[in-house]
């Protein structure tokens, strides 16, 4: 295996430049920059990608090189997905020096076309930019061989951003060794699983094709099995590939499982979040179905918001989800006029979480070298090589088993009630081969008892498909319980605990290797006293958000949640003069330093008061106004927002702007004829 060489990337900016977003803002600029979760600028990897091929091109044209190598080093058209030792991985840009406020990165210029002298009609645009001075980080892994080039063809590169013709993207970019990170700390106890946790130096994808559209790809809230064995596969083949073949029916077998990396807070041990909890409208009562003894939901209750995983503690299930964000992205082809221009976006995994993931193996020989491919850095995901995929591997280590068997499963010999949870998705073979869920007969024969029988249960399903690259096909999906699904099985007789932790450490049904089939049986006793809920809050919160990300935040609510007004006015016959008194009284409660008693009555009075048919068109427009008059601007708008800008006259109006808003499209539609 080549050695790899990795270089700190710098860029000054010597002019205000634009590094684009791909869209405006509604009310603000028409050309917007990318800016990162707490509202600072940054230059995407493949934007870093794209000038680097710009210069490289250049630079092999001005030595009289081959244009070949820029194929070799950074990428052509219909790449298999296969790690290349050659192959340019870069990150982002990133601020080095973040100033306490970031509205201080940006300023506003205004643009005009000019016709025959004169300023064009309808050609005004605002574009934001990045102010000069600034200087922006990253880094670039390249193999040995290729340092001295690609640090000339760094140096090289002059322009960055839009409207360069204009006067803007002057830049200088300086490069310096980066120093070896330090080695990760290797666990020394003798055990049949490797327990690991991954940070997102860099957002990574992990799509999920089963809720992506044409132009839109979801991401999934954790990392697949499947891609930290790809990852771990790749690595073992390259360094020790005498050893790899030796074992590598072990390794691409049920003996070896890779089990999800998923996101993690503080020192709780995560679970998927359990499904089968309902609660009320007002989210103050909160149960579970599956021990109720009939089963059944309560009236007037809904399936209960817990995030995507969660943890429990005493009486209280803990939740959160892993931070995702979305780039609009250009596929860009101009040598095939077929090929499709059309903008799409990438939703991925943000950069600075932490993930933690296990890999049981039964052979001691491949334990023993699980580890060497978890050292320092990794990268998964796909568009490794489009600044996406760098992780760190903090610790990897030794372990009997995976923490949430410790803390949530059986520890001895219960009743023949038991709760099993799917941990990962899950899916047996019935005697015909063909997915049957949970085989109740052969989940008996596992737990050495006679009969086991599905009382009460609460799951989701979704299909799960795949890739080979040694076969450049795809792998047929198949529907499988999703994770979180959980069962309450009785069985004939109460089985062992070695039985139990048997199936838990071996999994159940198909794809054990990539993750599937991971389960657990919840401790009864912990399960049982689950009554309340609580968000997961991090000890320190980020600090305020500027006016001007609180202002683009607001524009992109108003329109996320117009929709929801547009239905009321159409499903649920709320008429204009309706929704306008409702706005009159919101505008009448600013004026009166947020007292929205009035409101209250008169939502109050049109829902319960003038009887179920009338009372029906107000109820989509009173959730909509409780929830955000009752949740922190900050939770709304999903931007950091300081106390002293969050007040009850902020939150009515952005109502009072929803409602405008709304009252505007609707206007536009029927102007249009639709």
């Amino acid at each position: 295996m080549s050695e790899r060489k990795t270089l700190r990337v710098t860029m000054e900016l010597l002019s205000d430049t634009i590094f684009g977003s791909g869209f405006s803002i509604p009310g603000g600029e028409d050309i917007a920059v990318c800016i990162d979760g707490q509202g600072y600028p940054y230059l995407k990897g493949s934007t870093f990608k794209g000038l680097l091929r710009e210069s490289l091109e250049n630079w092999m044209d001005w030595t009289d090189g081959s244009l070949e190598t820029v194929n070799t080093l950074l990428g052509a058209e219909k790449w298999n997905g296969r790690t290349d030792g050659r192959r340019v991985q870069v990150t982002a840009l990133t601020l080095a020096d973040k100033p306490a406020d970031p509205a201080e990165c940006f300023a506003l210029r205004t643009f005009t076309s000019l016709e025959d002298g004169i300023v064009k009609e309808d050609t005004l645009r605002t574009a934001s930019c990045v102010c000069a001075g600034q200087v922006f980080s990253g880094e670039l892994t390249c193999d040995a061989g290729d340092v001295a080039l690609m640090k000339n063809v760094l140096m090289a590169i002059k322009w960055a951003g839009t409207m360069r013709s204009r006067g803007f993207g002057a830049v200088k970019v300086t490069v310096s060794d980066e120093k070896k990170a330090a080695g990760c700390r290797q666990g020394r106890e003798e055990g049949g699983c490797v327990r690991y946790r991954l940070h997102t130096e860099a957002p990574v994808f992990v799509t999920n094709l089963s809720r992506s559209r044409s132009n839109s790809y979801e991401t999934r809230g954790y990392i697949p099995g499947s891609a930290v064995r790809g990852m771990v596969m790749s690595e073992l083949a390259a360094r020790m590939p005498e050893w790899f073949q030796a074992h590598r029916a072990a390794l691409l077998s049920d003996q070896t499982r890779f089990l999800d990396a998923v996101p993690v807070v503080g020192d709780l041990a995560p679970l998927p979040s359990i499904k089968g909890f309902y609660e009320d409208k007002e989210e103050t009562h909160f149960e579970s179905v599956l021990i109720k003894e009939n089963g059944k939901v309560s009236a007037g209750y809904k399936r209960a918001k817990l995030g995507t995983f969660c943890a429990l503690e005493e009486d209280t299930v803990r939740y959160w989800s892993a931070e995702t964000d979305g780039v609009t992205r250009i596929q860009r082809n101009v040598n095939d006029e077929n090929k499709n221009t059309e903008p799409f976006q990438n939703r991925y995994l943000s950069a600075g979480q932490d993930f933690e993931g296990c890999i049981l193996a039964d052979d001691p020989a491949v334990m023993e070298k699980l580890t060497t491919a978890l050292t320092d850095t990794v990268w998964l995901g796909a568009d490794r090589y489009e600044g996406f995929g760098k992780c760190t591997v903090t610790w990897p280590e030794a372990v009997q088993q995976p923490t949430w068997l410790d803390e949530y499963g059986c520890q001895e010999s219960e009743e023949n009630v038991l709760y099993l949870l799917a941990i990962s998705p899950v899916t047996m073979l019935n005697s015909c081969g063909e997915p049957c869920g949970i085989d109740t007969q052969r989940l008996a024969e596992l737990l050495g008892v006679e009969t086991v029988t599905i009382t009460v249960c609460s799951t989701s399903l979704a299909e799960f498909g795949g890739y080979n690259r040694a076969w450049e096909s795809r792998i047929p999906a198949v529907q499988m319980y999703d994770q979180g699904s959980v069962f309450r099985i009785e069985c004939s007789t109460s089985p062992s605990l070695d039985a139990v932790r048997k199936v838990e450490l071996q999994g159940l049904g198909i794809r054990r290797a990539e993750g599937f089939g991971q389960v657990l049986f919840l401790s009864k006793s912990r399960f049982e006293a689950l009554q309340h809920k609580a968000a997961w809050q991090k000890e320190e919160q980020r600090t305020a958000s500027t006016v001007g990300d609180l202002r683009r935040a607001r524009y992109r609510w108003v329109m996320q949640e117009s929709e929801r007004i547009r239905r009321a006015r159409r499903e649920d016959n709320l008429s204009d003069s309706q929704l306008g008194t409702i706005q009159a009284l919101c505008e009448k409660a600013i004026a009166n330093d947020g007292d929205y008693d009035e409101l209250n009555q008169h939502l109050k009075h049109n829902c319960k008061e003038r009887g179920p048919r009338h009372g029906k068109r107000f109820e989509e427009i009173q959730t909509l106004i409780n929830k955000v008059l009752e949740t922190p601007l900050a939770e709304t708008l999903g931007v950091p927002c300081a106390k002293e800008r969050d007040s009850t006259e902020e939150r009515l109006r952005l109502l009072c702007l929803l409602f405008d808003y709304s009252r505007k499209k609707a206007d536009e539609k029927e102007a249009s004829g639709q």
